[in-house]
This record gives C-alpha cells, sequence and structure tokens, in this order.
C-alpha cells in the first residue's frame, strides 16, 4: 500500500522570485570573490560558484518540486522523497521496531524525520521507533488506511 503526499502548490510568482533570489545572491558573492579577494584563483572562483549552484537547484528542487511517499510493504514501513520520476528512500522502519503512533501536537517532543509539508492540523501524526537503543521519532500525515494498518499492527504486536 503507498500514499503519496505533495505539498500545496506554490505560484508561480514566488518560485520565480527565489530563483531570481539565489541568481543575484551568487553573482553578488562573484563579485566579492573578484574585488576583494584578488589572489584568488579562478579555478576556485569557478568551483565555488558551481559548487553553489548545485545547492541552490538542490534547495529548489527539494523545497518546491518534490513530494513524499509512504509505503506499507509486508515487514516494513518505507518512506521516500519522490523527485520527477525518482525515488529517494530516507527512512525504513521495520514493524517490529515501531513503539507507538499518536496525534501530534507542537508541545510533543522533538522529532527526527520530518515527511510533512505543513505541521499542522489534524492529521499529522508523530510515530515512534527504536534503533540502536536509540528512540527516534518522526512526522507524517498518513490516510485513513495507512493508519489503520500501523494501530492494528502495532495492536497485535502487544
Amino acid at each position: 500500500m503507498e500514499q503519496i503526499v505533495e505539498g500545496k502548490k506554490k505560484s508561480f510568482i514566488k518560485i520565480f522570485s527565489v530563483i531570481i533570489g539565489f541568481v543575484i545572491l551568487i553573482d553578488f558573492i562573484i563579485y566579492i570573490m573578484n574585488r576583494y579577494i584578488e589572489e584568488l584563483s579562478p579555478y576556485v572562483a569557478n568551483i565555488s560558484v558551481i559548487f553553489l549552484v548545485v545547492i541552490s537547484c538542490s534547495f529548489i528542487l527539494i523545497k518546491y518540486f518534490s513530494k513524499y511517499s509512504y509505503t506499507l510493504e509486508k515487514e516494513h514501513l518505507t518512506f521516500h522523497r519522490v523527485i520527477g520520476k525518482r525515488r529517494f528512500q530516507i527512512l525504513r522502519i521495520d514493524y517490529f521496531d515501531l513503539i507507538g503512533i499518536f496525534p501530534y501536537r507542537e508541545e510533543d517532543e522533538k522529532y527526527t524525520y520530518n515527511f510533512t509539508f505543513d505541521k499542522e492540523g489534524e492529521d499529522v501524526y508523530i510515530g515512534q521507533f527504536i534503533d540502536n537503543n536509540r528512540r527516534i521519532s518522526f512526522l507524517f500525515t498518513p490516510n485513513e488506511e495507512i493508519l489503520k494498518r500501523l494501530k492494528r499492527m502495532l495492536k497485535n504486536k502487544e
């Protein structure tokens, strides 16, 4: 069973302004490097520009064009980040490692993983599991069917 979670659609103007902001920031950094750090090799400047472009493009792709996938398989729960047709596994939890799933409140404990786009609302849950004798928490927004199966699995585990 799989669920795809998408963020709210962002306006074209907002995405375009973020891209223009990154272009202006990179141009400003190039200006500073050329103006005030004259002994800096052109190769170092080019490598740093490439690094900045890769970082800014990655940020824009992850922030504005990615989705999350929650997959219930036979023995584990898997979380993926989906960008286009590519899936990147972020977390895989075996069922016997799960401790519990509870509705999320902001005053609740801190979490390690966030698989939501909006932490507000009644459909946000916090899950806990054990990994290497440490309790780790994650946020997610499961649909009714996935939530029922996870709670049933936790109940049968006891």
